[in-house]
């Protein structure tokens, strides 16, 4: 079995933020989406909303940055997990993630990041629009080269 992680469809999110809802109500017992590991970003110009969440990298910068070794991978889920107690709240790993999917719990002084709900994301549970999914990286690159492909397939349909 490959990593797993979870992917955004664009063009499937509505903006809703139920995702975030969601997320914030199983980590603090709250609805409060600022403490949600994931966020929906608005894109005004190209009128779309973007799910942003750490993408559980193959190589992830965060955990080689990290100078106490907090960040490490769930063998059993393959989440990059943050280990609070060796978290010292240095904000490295903020700073070179390029995905924004690590940020800081400004009440422990820690960093936190989905750990993809111990392997069952409650966002993608509550995401009533299918925007977001939880599958192996491999099922997500075989899909979208699928997609690629009948794109590619209708596009010449037009022109033969």
């Amino acid at each position: 079995m490959g990593i797993k992680a979870i992917f955004m469809d664009p063009e499937k999110c509505t903006g809703c933020k139920l995702c975030e809802l969601a997320c914030s109500l199983k980590k603090t017992m709250k609805f409060n989406p600022i403490k949600s590991m994931i966020s929906v970003m608005q894109v005004t110009k190209l009128e779309i909303y973007i799910p942003i969440v750490c993408l559980q990298c193959r190589k992830p910068f965060c955990e080689d940055v990290c100078p106490t070794r907090a960040m490490s991978r769930d063998e059993k889920t393959g989440a990059m997990v943050v280990n609070r107690d060796l978290c010292v709240g240095c904000r490295m790993c903020m700073i070179v993630c390029p995905f924004e999917g690590v940020s800081l719990d400004t009440e422990a002084g820690v960093s936190v990041k989905c750990d993809l709900c111990g392997g069952d994301p409650v966002c993608v549970k509550h995401c009533a629009y299918g925007a977001i999914k939880f599958v192996t990286v491999d099922e997500e690159v075989a899909a979208k080269r699928k997609e690629a492909i009948d794109r590619l397939s209708k596009l010449l349909e037009t022109v033969v």
